[in-house]
């Protein structure tokens, strides 16, 4: 199936919820299948990405999620804000083992959603199910909650793997079903795209780096050394930020590696210039 058949999406998707539910756990176990016992107190945003493939009648569809895992503090507003900013879908999180986090969700963390973005497709997920012993109850206030947020809900463990991948793939189809309006559009906000793009560009660099934190922290300099604002970036700004990821990478990754790293980030960044290239 050529090009003219296939269309390369990129969507965002914030993962929230209370403190200590198990969202960095969900997404390592999306991402990369493993599940690490010890926890690690989310402190500011995790990036990560996906890619899925959807085939569809006459089209392939290469879906490419970037998974922001938002910290659990609620007093950091701020940081919440920025994180929040361009959201096109989300995955809120409670832990099955403290039903306050569940009713966390309805009460705080999507009407946060709704302040920023309004209403986005929305997936409820109740984590910990290796440690539950009231399923009855759970499974009643969890309808209860996705009812409220208009979106389906599943009962996950982020260690044994129970319904993670499915809960993921299910914001992917719902993001997905959108998809009529969004090919159909002539084209989508272009802040709105630069920042999608920006999204992936980071989350592809922290990946091929090797090390998240360390490469959000590089990001995060590079980023003020090209004058690259996030809420509202430049397309110039972003090319410069790709030629200085790629000189980093070619001391850590090598040339060859590193060329093929800027060429894919290029290729992402031209796509809003040359849609019909990705788009029949």
């Amino acid at each position: 199936m050529g090009l003219l058949n296939s269309r390369h999406i990129i969507k965002k998707v914030v993962l929230l919820g209370d403190s200590a539910v198990g969202k960095t756990s969900l997404v390592r176990r999306y991402v990369i299948d493993i599940f690490d016992d010890k926890y690690f107190m989310t402190i500011g945003m995790k990036v990560l990405k996906k890619e899925i493939e959807y085939k569809l009648p006459g089209r392939t569809i290469f879906l490419t999620l970037i998974i922001w895992d938002m910290l659990g503090q609620r007093e950091f507003k701020s940081v919440r804000t920025v994180g929040l900013r361009g959201a096109d879908a989300a995955i809120l999180v409670g832990d099955l083992t403290r039903p306050e986090t569940i009713t966390a969700i309805a009460e705080f963390w999507y009407p946060q959603v709704m302040a920023i973005e309004g209403e986005v497709p929305t997936v409820v997920v109740g984590n910990k199910s290796d440690l539950l012993t009231n399923g009855d109850q759970v499974h009643s206030l969890l309808s209860s909650i996705a009812s409220e947020v208009s979106g389906p809900y599943f009962i996950c463990s982020a260690k044994t793997g129970e319904n993670v991948e499915r809960a993921f793939i299910s914001i992917g189809e719902l993001l997905i079903g959108k998809m009529p309006d969004i090919l159909e559009s002539k084209k989508e906000d272009e802040v709105i795209t630069l920042v999608r793009v920006v999204d992936y560009v980071m989350s592809d660099f922290c990946e091929q780096y090797g090390d998240i934190q360390k490469g959000m922290e590089i990001t995060e300099k590079l980023f003020h050394k090209a004058h690259l604002d996030i809420t509202d970036p430049k397309k110039d700004h972003i090319l410069e930020t790709i030629e200085l990821m790629a000189d980093i990478e070619k001391d850590r990754l090598g040339r060859e590696v590193a060329e093929i790293n800027k060429l894919r980030r290029w290729k992402v960044l031209e796509e809003i210039d040359h849609p019909e290239h990705s788009a029949s």
